[in-house]
């Protein structure tokens, strides 16, 4: 069978909603709740798509072939398979294209929609950005008489929100809540969400006192923890834990993401010890935490130089079963490079290697540099080829720390063969590796090479700062060059640098040359 397509537009079928939303959503009285638990699915078309919507794995092609059969079978399938469909495709955030299936749909007269295909069609809209439509989809409901359920009014609300009207949510969901209207919890965790999100913090916790004193619906630990969350994001962690000992005092269990949240904000001021009462009390409540948890705690540890507890919270993750990432290895093997630890890093790295996690750039780049530094640049070579075994390619920070490293040792045909690699492999050099080789270059007394790094800085558009003319300015007067130095000063003026600066380099570089420690034949003086 020759399947039809679906387009993705969105068919303007909606009328217009006319005069005001709130006048309209609340003339409807009452309506009674209509059922599908006796709607017969014996047909095999409507077998055939429930069963495929139930199975997870329906694609959009598949789900857009099933539709053009459904359409072009008799009699047709009931609403009921129309709706698993429509809501499947929802899921998928392919919201165009259950629009164009409702608008198709209501080309056949055999068709009715019922309150879930109008929920279903309102919630594509909002996510679409056109709470306007949504609305006017509202409008439909009442003229049909369907009876709205609190997902309806849910699909409005968070609309308005997403689209930051987050005061006409509001107004919407008090007269909602006002008139006795179909809404539940998940209502009331739209509208925090929206206040938080647009940092009315306090708006929020009225609406959470409000929830508390009227007791229609109370709130759930996704209300407490939205606005737990939007105090720690803020660093307000006196309100972020006096919310969260209300929490507690209501009986209301927190949850992961509650943890995650005052961990974190706890962390960003520098409370360590309070983070990790939290982690323990999560712990002995038999709450898991998760890698976010621990790599929030390492990744703050580790900033603050605090590597021993660093270490003690990747203890205590390998004790709670939790596998850590490489993000958590990339943090600790930096910081043990930083601090010298070279044995504790590599243990790490091992660790890493061993528990099937690979090693990034990041990783890799660490180690190279701290091997660089401590003399060892042929060591970090071998790890260079290791990292390109396994897939891992360098970047311009991987090629800087090794030019450095051989620039140390003095070893410039290293030096040179790096850098053909890197350009070969079309990494381009920036500013700090072109100084690094104009550093070393002019420390090793080979000016020529220099020059030709500072005419290809030029050629390759790469801006020279102040400390390419002051290593150049360096190296011509310890070589007692004093006129080309001088002549580097005026060509830094020239390209926009003040001459305050300039002449504050040219002192300097004639200051370094005098405090050589080497015999001198002539004095060096300082052109006029």
């Amino acid at each position: 069978m020759k399947m039809k397509r679906i387009t993705s537009t969105i068919p303007c079928f909606v009328p217009p909603f006319p005069g005001n939303i709130n006048s309209l959503l609340f003339s409807f009285s009452s309506f009674s709740v209509a059922s599908h638990e006796n709607v017969n699915v014996g047909s095999h078309m409507e077998k055939l798509v429930i069963d495929k919507c139930k199975s997870t794995s329906l694609k959009l092609d598949e789900a857009v072939g099933l539709f053009s059969s459904m359409i072009s079978v008799t009699p047709l399938p009931s609403i009921w398979a129309f709706n698993h469909l429509l809501g499947v495709v929802s899921k998928m955030k392919h919201y165009s294209t259950v629009v164009s299936m409702f608008h198709q749909m209501m080309g056949f007269k055999e068709i009715q929609p019922d309150i879930s295909t109008m929920t279903t069609l309102m919630n594509c809209f909002c996510n679409l950005k056109r709470v306007d439509l949504g609305f006017s989809v509202f409008a439909m409901i009442v003229k049909l008489g369907l009876p709205p359920n609190p997902y309806t009014m849910n699909a409005l609300l968070l609309g308005l929100c997403n689209e930051g009207k987050v005061n006409e949510a509001v107004e919407l969901f008090q007269k909602i809540v006002k008139n006795g209207y179909p809404c539940s919890e998940h209502s009331s965790g739209i509208i925090i969400r929206g206040l938080c999100k647009s940092g009315n913090l306090s708006s929020a916790v009225d609406i959470l006192k409000d929830m508390n004193a009227n007791g229609r619906f109370k709130p759930n630990v996704v209300c407490y923890s939205t606005i737990i969350d939007g105090f720690c994001r803020e660093r307000r962690m006196d309100k972020a834990l006096i919310i969260f000992q209300d929490m507690l005092d209501r009986s209301i269990e927190p949850n992961v993401v509650t943890f995650n949240s005052l961990i974190h904000g706890l962390c960003r001021i520098g409370q360590w010890n309070e983070a990790k009462s939290l982690l323990d009390d999560m712990i002995n409540r038999g709450i898991p935490p998760n890698v976010y948890i621990f790599n929030t705690l390492v990744a703050h540890l580790c900033k603050d130089g605090k590597i021993q507890e660093a270490d003690s919270v990747f203890n205590l993750m390998t004790r709670e079963g939790i596998k850590a990432n490489a993000s958590i290895y990339d943090m600790l093997i930096h910081a043990l490079c930083e601090t010298g630890e070279w044995r504790r890093a590599m243990k790490f790295f091992g660790n890493m290697i061993a528990s099937g996690v690979s090693p990034n750039v990041i990783t890799f780049t660490s180690m190279m540099d701290f091997l660089c530094k401590d003399g060892k640049a042929g060591k970090a070579v071998t790890l260079l080829e290791i990292m390109v075994e396994r897939g891992v390619k360098p970047n311009v920070i991987t090629y800087g720390a090794l030019i450095h490293g051989f620039c140390l040792l003095g070893q410039w045909t290293e030096v040179t063969n790096l850098f053909s690699r890197m350009i070969a492999e079309d990494i381009f050099p920036n500013t700090i590796i072109f100084n690094t080789l104009l550093n070393g270059y002019c420390k090793g007394g080979m000016m020529e090479k220099a020059e030709e790094v500072l005419e290809l800085m030029n050629h390759k558009g790469v801006n020279r700062n102040g400390f390419s003319y002051g290593i150049m300015m360096k190296g011509y007067c310890l070589q007692g060059k004093m006129d080309k130095a001088k002549e580097v000063s005026t060509l830094m003026v020239r390209k926009g640098f003040s001459l305050y600066l300039a002449n504050r380099l040219l002192d300097s570089a004639y200051s370094k040359a005098k405090e050589k420690d080497e015999p001198k034949g002539n004095d060096i003086t300082l052109p006029n």
